[in-house]
């Protein structure tokens, strides 16, 4: 399958990808305008399960994926029971820095005179 009934339109679409384990993968429309066929998301889920082969957790509730010069919105889940993955993938319209976290390093560290705004990325 080289191109989803959907890719023209601008709705969801949901698909199976397999790796080392199965993935049924939910892509927004934003998506889905982007990466019109099947063969396109296969690189953004690779990049995805790459990103949470690093994190030790089998939910992984919110996490920001950068590919291509692009911002995802993420989450995923693993399901023992039925031995496979289950993501939702979707582009960040927008962010907004709402505050600092102190370095684990010092977390005594007093910043100088700077002055923080909230940031708008795109």
């Amino acid at each position: 399958m080289s191109q989803s009934n959907n890719a023209s339109n601008t709705c969801p679409v949901i698909e199976e990808h397999r790796r080392k384990r199965t993935a049924k993968v939910w892509f927004s429309g934003a998506v889905v305008r982007v990466f019109k066929t099947y063969d396109d998301r296969v690189a953004l889920v690779n990049a995805l399960g790459d990103e949470i082969n690093e994190i030790p957790s089998e939910y992984v509730p919110y996490l920001l994926l950068d590919f291509r010069q692009m911002t995802f919105v993420c989450a995923t889940l693993w399901s023992e029971k039925e031995g496979i993955y289950y993501m939702e993938i979707d582009m960040a319209g927008e962010a907004v820095q709402l505050g600092e976290i102190p370095s684990l390093d010092n977390p005594n560290k007093i910043s100088g005179d700077e002055e923080f705004k909230p940031a708008t990325l795109h």
